[in-house]
């Protein structure tokens, strides 16, 4: 079982309009509005495709009741801590000239000391059912840089495998203790590793640094490369995954997409690359809906033949 742990979840609402003016009066055509977040998206994803998951974090009045309901109606079970303060809601702006989505984004409520030992006694209760361990997005205020970092530690003390995607600070210092997978996306991994990343043999070199960093072994690090694939470096070498083409209607939610389907196909015993595969067509099913929408099953496996995986 794969337990998420989102720090900072959202409403998501999705706002398509004709031609953005700046400063000036647009008329919404239409708008979506569903649930978000990392380990939320992770969960339902992982959860669509037949896995067993369950989504815990933070969450506080009404939009926290919207999200558990999305929750709910996809099946996916949930143990969220409750808090005082309102889920924050962020917004997207999409045009029809598909330029890449102008975004606002809330801060988050506020964490207290007293919250962040709730989530530990609740991520402590699940250990030993798991297999891993799934932490990524922002922090909310009040929320300790290091926290990603102890709870990694806390799911190595039970054997459990950490999976971590996040930028900044809370990466760096997750990375402390070796997580088993991580997914940064270009400039994420640019800051880890400390240079710019451009082009193919730049994402190379970096996921390869990056593996080396978590320790080697059965260590995993991708780099999602958009439209461009991603990149996977572990024990058997370095894998190039070649993302199936479809209609680019949305970027929210695509690198979680695609970590469900790897953790799906994981758990479900196929190899790494066909993991991969899985992992690619999800992520290309999310970018195919629509402002907010999710990958469904039956989208990720028409896309599942189209999706390449080579070793570099």
């Amino acid at each position: 079982m794969v337990l998420t742990v989102t720090l900072n979840p959202s409403v998501d609402r999705a706002l398509f309009i004709g031609d953005l003016k700046v400063g000036d009066t647009n008329r919404v055509l239409r708008s979506e509005t569903d649930a978000g977040g990392k380990g939320v998206n992770l969960s339902r994803v992982l959860r669509e495709l037949g896995g067993h998951t369950v989504a815990t974090g933070f969450l506080g009045g009404g939009p926290g009741a919207f999200i558990r309901q999305v929750l709910d109606v996809q099946d996916v079970p949930h143990c969220f801590v409750e808090i005082s303060g309102d889920t924050r809601t962020n917004f997207s702006v999409e045009d029809e000239d598909r330029n890449p989505p102008t975004t606002f984004n809330e801060r988050g409520p506020e964490i207290t000391a007293t919250d962040i030992d709730r989530l530990f006694a609740r991520v402590r209760e699940y250990l030993p059912k798991l297999s891993w361990l799934s932490l990524g997005g922002s922090l909310p205020p009040g929320a300790p840089p290091d926290i990603f970092q102890r709870l990694v530690e806390m799911a190595h003390r039970e054997g459990v495998k950490a999976l971590v995607d996040a930028d900044g600070e809370p990466m760096r210092l997750a990375m402390l203790a070796r997580p088993d997978f991580i997914k940064p996306n270009e400039r994420e991994a640019a800051r880890l590793v400390g240079r710019e990343i451009q082009g193919r043999n730049d994402a190379l070199g970096a996921a390869m640094q990056l593996y080396q960093q978590l320790g080697a072994g059965s260590a995993l690090a991708v780099i999602s490369r958009g439209a461009g694939g991603a990149i996977l470096a572990c024990e058997d070498g370095i894998y190039e995954g070649l993302t199936p083409y479809v209609e680019m209607r949305s970027t929210i939610g695509c690198g979680d997409s695609m970590l469900g389907g790897i953790l799906w196909a994981l758990g479900a015993g196929h190899p790494l690359s066909e993991a991969f595969r899985w992992g690619l067509s999800a992520g290309a099913a999310t970018a195919a809906t629509d402002g907010t929408g999710i990958a469904r099953k039956a989208a990720i496996h028409e896309l599942l033949h189209r999706a390449k995986v080579e070793q570099a």
